[in-house]
């Protein structure tokens, strides 16, 4: 009778070892689960990033074009009203430093105005035939900036 029950206790043994392995299974089974859904939602995560950064990217490159079109019609403007006034005037006018009026000028993209034809202009160029006597400009009433 010894040998019933131990063998009753080995079956008793089995079964709740056949337990706790089961409930390991299942712990295992959710965790690889869960870890499965990790991994779709990083890789999810990297498509965000990457579709993010090709969006900025070409927002970028947008923005880039717009601004180079900005910069060609106030280059424009500049040349256009060089054709009128000094560089010290045209700066002046539009509150910007001369330097400035000058590295509009000087651009390959202001060079060319608006009817497609090239216009060259040197410093003296700018300057009106009635600016060289002094005399003259003390007569004349000087323009008032807005």
């Amino acid at each position: 009778m010894a040998e019933v029950r131990k063998s009753a206790k080995q079956t008793q043994a089995r079964k709740r070892a056949r337990e706790k392995a089961a409930e390991f299974r299942a712990q295992q089974d959710q965790l690889e689960q869960l870890a499965v859904e990790y991994f779709v939602a990083a890789d999810s995560l990297d498509e965000i990033q990457e579709e993010t950064e090709r969006q900025i990217a070409a927002l970028r490159e947008k923005a880039e074009k717009q601004s180079e079109s900005a910069r060609r019609d106030a280059d424009a403007v500049v040349q256009k009203m060089l054709g009128i006034v000094n560089r010290t005037e045209v700066a002046a006018r539009l509150g910007i430093n001369v330097r400035d009026v000058k590295k509009a000028s000087d651009s390959p993209t202001s060079a060319a105005s608006v009817d497609g034809t090239t216009a060259v202009q040197s410093d003296q160029d700018s300057i009106p035939a009635d600016a060289a006597n002094p005399a003259q400009h003390s007569n004349r009433e000087q323009p008032e900036f807005v």
